[in-house]
């Protein structure tokens, strides 16, 4: 009965062992292919990857420079725009203190002239 047993046993691991052989090369097999499919398609992509992930890299420091430059462009905008608030404000004024001065002169002129004629006419008057 023992010998019966030890049979069936040897028996059985020679079965799985011839099972066992060609399921492993297999396994070898598509290992190996997998490897070499990975190596020849994966390679590639992990490459257009690193490439396009320096492009999106140098986008953004380009960016970044174009953005400091319209930061640059409105701030000198703005200060032209302050720039030319002020030379409104002085033309305002100096238009208005002309204006005034010129308004002021012309009521001088006005009553020193009705003053002379005025008093022309009470000379003439007294004589």
């Amino acid at each position: 009965m023992e010998n019966i047993l030890l049979l069936v046993i040897a028996v059985s691991v020679l079965a799985v062992t011839v099972f066992l052989i060609p399921l492993l090369v297999e396994f070898r097999k598509t290992i190996i292919s997998l490897r070499k499919t990975t190596e020849e398609k994966l390679n590639p992509a992990l490459e257009e990857l690193k490439s396009t992930l320096k492009n999106c890299s140098d986008i953004s420091n380009n960016f970044s420079n174009i953005t400091g430059d319209v930061r640059e462009f409105s701030s000198s905008v703005r200060d032209v725009g302050h720039t030319v608030s002020a030379v409104r404000d002085l033309v305002e004024n100096v238009s208005s203190s002309a204006t005034i001065r010129v308004t002021s002169l012309r009521a001088g002129i006005m009553a020193a002239i009705e003053y002379l004629i005025a008093n022309l006419i009470k000379k003439g008057d007294r004589k």
